[in-house]
């Protein structure tokens, strides 16, 4: 006789490790193969399944708003590199028109889950329990919010283990935090700012210790989790730095409508609309049409309020930022923003001075965004251009030693940081090692020192003092011809410390626009309600103490893109570039 038996929760994290990606890959791929058999799906309702191990699932999907093609459900053998042997494993994963997929996999040691298919409106439900070597699955696909929270309060307040994910807060009830928890997690966070920020200079307007007396009250005030956190925000986004946050509990809405807005020289331009072909609902399709936004369009107002005030009033008051061109790349693309299925009401200004007053539905959309990849092409007069896109492993020194050949043939070279938001300084340094002479020295930097008799005694406030070594020419592969970088608000943390010491070594020329500028060494704290918070304690600046956080690393040559250029698909700030090189070449 086959028992039934319920086993602890475990959850297995397929997303930790590259390794562990490429098995989750494989997987996918493979799924399709042991369907047992397909029916259709309807929301709300609860369908069971009894699986052996290899077996799937496929419930297909009528046409819905979410874009959910699928779920497929499947119980699986897995060996995972790092694992000893093979781990069951049950998934529950949504398919989406667009390809995507998303889901979660647990070891057939947990019991039940919730899981947010992707950023939709649907949450996966899942039971299970194994019967012999067989597991018997409950799912539901739910959109009911209200059904959700009541199972969600349920399996909580019973004490039951299940594995959850949910990208944003709407489907979960907040959680209410004791005065004492709240309170204690604030006051950790200010003294830990109080004595370890690094750039209390730059905010000279904050009396630090008069903000601990106007806090207090607001916390005691923000009783759920949700509230807390949006207290917390805002208590640290006054301490105007990129590097110093706090993560957590929220319920911003982060629906938009079929458009996408950048700050271009301090206005909201449409950068991107949403291909008609990729909207499957007809009425979204046609408003869309009707609509007439073009990319280069300027948005002045949203919901009858004029841009500014939606960004003074509603978004620069949570945002972490240490200039204002890094605030403005956080915060216009927010300006959107809403709550499912309702509707943005936008001013527009067309590229040829009309305006027109459009409405638009906010929901999730498939916009076709360039890929941000390492790439290395060849352009005019024997020109190579390569996009540094991340620091954030040494695949891109990898990457870059692969294509040095070809590199180290041409007449000049691009190397494109735009979009690099950081990683490690040392893969900068490393590509920065292939192309200089002679030693670099790398960025100065310094951290307050504590020494409690020394503040007793009257004394000032000391700093620890240090640089991150010399950056030495690499033995073998060194490209000697002239360079160019291309810089923008989103180049941040460790590729400006690739920029600096760039230009400490002379070895080109920068151009394009400020940087982030944001670079340092953050302390990470745990804060009540599941979030956190970082704190920077380093600040760094060029080897001869000129500052670049909170200003940005300056180029040698400023190019922007108008909104002409963006409506016309025109990159400016690579045209600059090649007109630099081209005039030290000839």
């Amino acid at each position: 006789m086959n028992r039934m038996r319920w086993v602890p929760l475990a959850v297995c994290l397929l997303f930790q490790t590259a390794a562990r990606a490429d098995v989750y890959a494989d997987l996918m791929a493979e799924e399709q193969a042991h369907v047992i058999r397909s029916q259709e799906c309807v929301f709300n309702r609860d369908i069971t399944v009894e699986l052996e191990k290899g077996q799937a699932l496929e419930l297909k999907c009528p046409a819905n708003e979410h874009g959910i093609t699928k779920f497929i459900i499947y119980y699986h053998d897995m060996t995972i590199p790092g694992e000893s042997e093979a781990m069951s494993i049950l998934r529950a994963d949504a398919w989406f028109e667009n390809g995507e997929t998303s889901g979660g996999g647990s070891r057939v040691s947990s019991e039940r889950a919730m899981r947010q298919a992707g950023h939709s409106d649907c949450v996966m439900i899942t039971q299970w329990q194994l019967v012999g070597d067989r597991i018997q699955v409950q799912f539901r696909a739910a959109d009911d919010r209200e059904f959700i929270r009541q199972r969600y309060q349920t399996w909580t307040s019973q004490g039951l283990h299940f594995s959850k994910a949910f990208r944003d807060r709407r489907f979960t009830p907040p959680v209410t935090l004791p005065e004492a928890e709240r309170l204690a997690g604030f006051v950790q966070l200010w003294s830990e700012v109080k004595y370890n920020f690094a750039f209390f200079d730059q905010v000279p307007e904050i009396d630090w210790d008069e903000i601990l007396t106007e806090y207090i009250p607001k916390v005691q005030a923000a009783e759920t989790d949700v509230a807390y956190y949006k207290v917390l925000r805002q208590c640290i986004a006054l301490l105007e730095d990129g590097h110093t946050g706090v993560w957590g509990p929220s319920d911003e809405p982060s629906y938009e409508p079929p458009l996408e807005v950048e700050a271009v020289r301090n206005q909201a331009v449409v950068v991107r609309v949403c291909p008609a072909e990729n909207i499957k609902d007809k009425n979204l399709r046609d408003e869309l049409t009707a609509a007439g936004v073009q990319v280069g369009d300027i948005v002045t107002h949203v919901d009858g309020r004029p841009v500014q005030e939606v960004l003074s009033q509603d978004i620069y008051p949570y945002q972490f930022a240490s200039t204002t061109q890094a605030l403005d790349r956080k915060a216009y693309p927010r300006l959107l923003r809403g709550a499912h299925g309702t509707k943005a009401e936008l001013h527009i200004v067309h590229l040829d001075g009309s305006e027109a007053q459009v409405i638009l539905t906010r929901g999730r959309y498939r916009f076709n965004r360039p890929a941000n990849e390492f790439c290395r092409k060849t352009l005019d007069a024997g020109l190579v251009y390569v996009n540094l896109n991340s620091f954030g492993s040494d695949q891109v020194v990898k990457e870059f030693d692969e294509v040095f050949d070809r590199i180290k043939a041409a007449q000049g070279l691009i190397l494109d940081v735009r979009r690099n938001g950081g990683g490690s300084s040392g893969h900068g340094y490393a590509i920065l090692s292939r192309l200089i002479d002679d030693d670099v020295p790398g960025s100065h930097w310094r951290s307050r020192k504590h020494i409690a008799a020394h503040k007793a005694w009257g004394r000032k406030e000391q700093w620890q003092q240090g640089d991150h070594g010399t950056i030495r020419p690499h033995g073998s592969k060194r490209y000697t011809g002239p360079v160019v970088v291309l810089t923008s608000p989103d180049t941040a943390s460790a590729a400006e410390d690739f920029v600096v010491a760039f230009q400490t070594a002379r070895r080109g020329q920068v151009v394009g626009q400020k940087t982030c500028g944001s670079t340092g060494q953050p302390l990470i704290l745990r804060l009540p309600g599941g979030g956190g918070a970082r704190i920077c304690t380093k600040r760094d600046s060029y080897p001869d103490g000129r500052e670049f956080v909170g200003i940005g690393c300056l180029p040698d040559v400023e190019a922007e893109p108008t909104r002409e250029d963006i409506a016309a698909g025109r990159d400016a700030v690579l045209e600059k570039a090649i007109e630099v090189l081209r005039s030290q070449i000839q």
